[in-house]
């Protein structure tokens, strides 16, 4: 019978529950073995991704794996890619296993049936708060808490709201009809069908929430990047939820679809080490069903949760399918930096005012951000589209394109790195938002403004280069 992951706020609540406490226990343990040996804390971490120069638990002269371990298990993590979902799991499925063996070894029988929690940040604002037995740096008895790390957001730790509604917004990525839109336009629930770390466009789930909420707990600390994320046990909860989301979105409509291709299905073999330190591979095609073995684990909640919300177009992805081409119809001219406050830039559109001018109704329209980067953790931006020269952008909350994310950009920034060097691109729809400013009387279609403002924590944030910001319609 399949173990069931459950919503770590009912085991909160319920005092008879030992999953978060057993979990404790099995990664305190984890902690303990060194970094060479696969069934350790760090070791984990690292399939994730690790850069020796940003590894906070670096100790001087410390052994670590031969260089053909390292380059077959470490730095695997898939990012905007199509396989984001797949590995993912994979990932969980053999962390889970690990500390069902540490569990082992103190309550035999609370090994059988432990499961990974997972973190439902989207159900409500309380449930958006950090779960209490992640916030508290020592247990009542005054021992160390395994769960608790100071590199988080201080909001988090200290049990305050840290996210908005628009860091955990499902509605874009469940109502997205395509696993991976083959168009260069929004790119689906899953992400693009690559494998590599090439700037493509970051799929949806992958954008909200997962990238926002990453960048949100990690205030600039672990969870915000690649390298360091899994070293937070958050994550893995943060992951799991994630993972309930890929079975929400096809239960939810018969038409949502994995992809049936054989390269996606079988044509990629990801290198894991299992509970008893073995290396073996697994495939897509072995964790598409997650009640089946060798997963064999189900969510007590796969319920949809818009089932009762009307259906509108999102301003990140479409909710209708397109195979149409989309044409660039204006750019910004030059790349430009993000820094501190408000950053304004102006698109023109000159060349094809036409396309902007055109009668009858609209055509689809989206924003492509491409190829952020920059050498540091960044806040998320919140994107605005035709703002009066001047004006406040928050204060035109019908302007708002949407927030990016900027989780993993120092790593995708990093030329010659596992993930190109080419930063981060994004794909945002904006054809209702142009749709209305065409109805402004100090309309120019010639250039629309566009401002980014950063979200979240007050910090000074590292410059980010933009390289361009395009239009296009289809």
């Amino acid at each position: 019978m399949a173990r069931t992951r459950k919503d770590v706020w009912a085991i909160e609540n319920d005092p008879n529950d030992k999953t978060l406490e057993h979990y404790a226990k099995a990664v305190a343990a984890m902690k303990k073995r060194p970094i060479t040996d696969p069934k350790s804390w760090r070791f984990q971490a690292a399939i994730h991704d690790y850069d020796p120069n940003f590894d906070p638990l670096a100790v001087p002269g410390e052994a670590l794996p031969s260089q053909s371990v390292i380059d077959k298990y470490w730095s695997q993590c898939q990012h905007a890619s199509w396989f984001f979902l797949p590995w993912h799991r994979m990932y969980l499925h053999h962390f889970e296993q690990l500390v069902r063996a540490e569990i082992a070894a103190f309550d035999q029988q609370g090994a059988k049936d432990w499961a990974l929690p997972y973190w439902n940040y989207s159900k409500s604002m309380a449930s958006r708060l950090l779960p209490p037995s992640f916030r508290n740096p020592k247990h009542r008895d005054g021992s160390p808490n395994p769960l608790y790390v100071t590199e988080r957001s201080f909001a988090a730790n200290n049990g305050d709201h840290f996210a908005d509604q628009n860091d955990v917004d499902l509605r874009a990525a469940l109502r997205a009809q395509d696993f991976a839109n083959p168009n260069f336009g929004p790119p689906g629930f899953g992400g693009p069908a690559t494998i590599n770390h090439s700037g493509q466009n970051i799929g949806i789930l992958e954008w909200v929430p997962h990238g926002l909420m990453h960048g949100a707990v990690g205030g600039g600390g672990w969870m915000g990047a690649f390298n360091t994320a899994a070293l937070d046990p958050i994550f893995w909860l943060h992951h799991a939820n994630v993972d309930r989301l890929w079975d929400v979105w096809l239960k939810r409509d018969s038409s949502h679809r994995n992809p049936t291709t054989a390269f996606w299905r079988t044509g990629v073999a990801f290198p894991f080490f299992n509970a008893d330190g073995a290396a073996i591979e697994m495939r897509c095609v072995e964790v598409i069903d997650a009640s089946a073995q060798p997963l064999d684990y189900s969510y007590d909640d796969v319920s949809d949760p818009l089932a009762t919300e009307a259906t509108s177009v999102s301003n990140i992805g479409s909710p209708v399918s397109s195979n149409r081409t989309p044409e660039m119809i204006g750019a910004t001219l030059a790349p430009f930096d993000l820094t501190e406050g408000v950053k304004h830039a102006v698109i023109t559109t000159a060349a094809e005012k036409s396309a902007l001018e055109s009668a009858g109704k609209p055509k689809r329209m989206f924003l492509r951000i491409e190829h952020l980067t920059s050498d540091d953790q960044a806040p998320a931006y919140d994107v605005y589209l035709g703002v009066p020269k001047g004006a406040d952008p928050t204060k035109h909350e019908d302007r708002r394109v949407g927030r990016i994310s900027t989780f993993g950009l120092r790593e995708s920034s990093k030329a010659g790195g596992p993930h190109a060097g080419s930063g981060l691109s994004f794909a945002l729809e904006v054809t209702n938002i142009v749709a209305e400013l065409s109805k402004d009387p100090a309309w120019n279609p010639n250039e629309l403004p566009i401002s980014f403002v950063p979200a979240g924590e007050s910090k000074k944030p590292p410059r980010v280069r933009v390289g361009r910001v395009s239009l296009y319609s289809e």
